[in-house]
């Protein structure tokens, strides 16, 4: 006889499968993923509403009575539900795969697929459930990825190739191994929109360097802007820069588009980025972040596409440090560092940019040999002012015949390339105090990065390091890198 308290226990115990059951119907029924039953020989036993609409079906009953046979008329790909049971059928838990299968119009798709087989207490597969869901999309977009990557893997393999030793790279003269390794930077970043920062000294040609990236890129049909912050009156920085309205103040007679707007789909140039004020800077980060900014006197918002390079002479790490740099904007410019050596670290490249000036000067084909001596002065010449300053010496040259160097020039014995303290030196310790030199001189260009220093003197880093420890060059207030 069952008791008035059992009947209560089982009548509680059933309301609680049925709010259960409520569950997961609801679960089924609103799921975005596709969930459904399969029996063995072939057929849907279940689908819920997410699953009929991946498949292009008005609602489940139609792909149910639709589908008679899952092999055929589900699978793009017949064979494929035979692998996957194969699959399933050795492997307790959820088998994921993905697979075309075609949809109520026959167009296909692809799905990831996660199936699990139901066994019954024998361990015998009695039906499959799973989820389906529709990655058409990401696998598109995935292919996409990998097909511009292989291309611009494919562009970059063949710039590499035909510029591999050559002695020049767009107009950027030179077959030093420093400078091989600024056409490897070069191509590198040529092909993304990744942020660029040229230091050098002034002279070296950090413009070339980034008129010569621009045109390597797929951007290189735009335009390109080249800005010299430092010559910018700064009540002019930000319409310069962003443009401005009519009547946006005293002179604005007509609408004006600024630097941003010409340098949509195309790179904009920021030379001596370091002469920026603290405020322009927070102007520029939104700008740079996402390109979206305002003209002056407009409070339209509008949007350029552009891939920034920038350019400096400065230690910009120390200028963070001293609060002249916000740290911030200092991160958004200093992405992908490309050092341009000096002139006078790259003395092998002389001959080539000598023979370029004359031609470019003389507009000849031929030009005049210069005698000898004047050729070992430009040899010995230090060029504090780099390319630029050998260009205008020979422009100089030509004009009066005589050779006019700013540096330390002896009349006699011509310009000294190093300190005339060496004298009497013996010749080891001559060499010594010249390799400390160059050393030391090479770390304080690249802010003593001992990977890039290492990297133009042609020396592994843990060479450089020895040689550092060894001629007391250690500097930790720039910190190891």
């Amino acid at each position: 006889m069952t008791m008035p308290g059992d009947r209560e226990i089982a009548q509680s115990e059933l309301e609680e499968i049925r709010q259960r059951a409520n569950r997961f119907q609801s679960i089924f029924a609103n799921s975005t993923l596709g969930i459904f039953q399969s029996s063995l020989e072939g057929r849907f036993l279940m689908v819920n509403p997410a699953f009929a609409r991946i498949l292009g079906y008005d609602d489940p009953e139609d792909l149910e009575k639709s589908i008679q046979d899952i092999e055929h008329q589900f699978y793009h790909d017949p064979g494929r539900r035979s692998e996957i049971l194969a699959a399933i059928e050795g492997k307790e838990g959820v088998s994921k795969f993905e697979t075309e299968v075609r949809r109520k119009d026959g167009s296909l798709i692809t799905c990831a697929m996660s199936i699990r087989a139901i066994r019954d207490d024998g361990g015998k597969v009695i039906h499959l459930d799973g989820f389906i869901e529709d990655v058409t999309e990401a696998k598109l977009r995935e292919k996409d990825l990998r097909e511009r990557s292989e291309n611009l893997s494919r562009e970059v393999r063949r710039l590499r190739a035909s510029f591999r030793d050559r002695y020049r790279l767009g107009k950027i003269i030179g077959k030093s191994a420093v400078m091989q390794a600024v056409y490897e930077d070069m191509l590198g970043v040529a092909g993304s929109d990744t942020s660029v920062i040229v230091y050098g000294e002034s002279g070296t040609g950090k413009e070339l360097v980034a008129r010569g990236i621009h045109e390597l890129s797929p951007r290189r049909a735009a335009e390109f802007v080249p800005v010299n912050c430092g010559a910018i009156p700064e009540h002019l920085l930000e319409s310069e820069f962003f443009g401005h309205k009519q009547g946006a103040f005293t002179g604005a007679n007509t609408d004006s588009i600024g630097y941003l707007d010409r340098a949509n789909q195309g790179t904009l140039f920021l030379d001596e980025v370091a002469e920026l004020r603290l405020d322009m800077q927070v102007k520029l980060l939104r700008a740079i972040d996402d390109g979206v900014y305002f003209p002056v006197g407009d409070s339209k918002p509008r949007k350029s596409d552009f891939r920034l390079i920038t350019a400096t002479n400065s230690n910009l790490r120390e200028m963070v440090k001293n609060g002249k740099i916000r740290d911030d904007f200092f991160f958004r410019i200093d992405v992908v560092p490309i050092d341009l050596p000096p002139l006078r670290m790259r003395r092998e490249d002389l001959p080539l940019l000598i023979d370029r000036f004359l031609r470019d000067i003389t507009k000849s084909e031929n030009p005049p040999v210069l005698p000898g001596p004047v050729l070992e002065a430009l040899y010995k010449y230090d060029y504090p002012g780099n390319v630029r300053e050998l260009q205008n010496i020979l422009q100089r040259y030509l004009a009066i015949r005589k050779l006019d160097f700013v540096g330390f020039f002896d009349e006699e014995q011509g310009p000294h390339p190093y300190p005339t303290s060496y004298e009497g030196m013996p010749l080891q310790e001559s060499v010594t105090e010249y390799e400390k030199s160059i050393i030391e001189k090479c770390l304080a260009f690249h802010q003593w990065n001992r990977s890039r220093t290492a990297k133009v003197l042609g020396i592994n880093r843990k060479t450089l390091y020895s040689k550092m420890k060894a001629h007391g060059l250690i500097a930790p207030h720039y910190g190891a890198k």
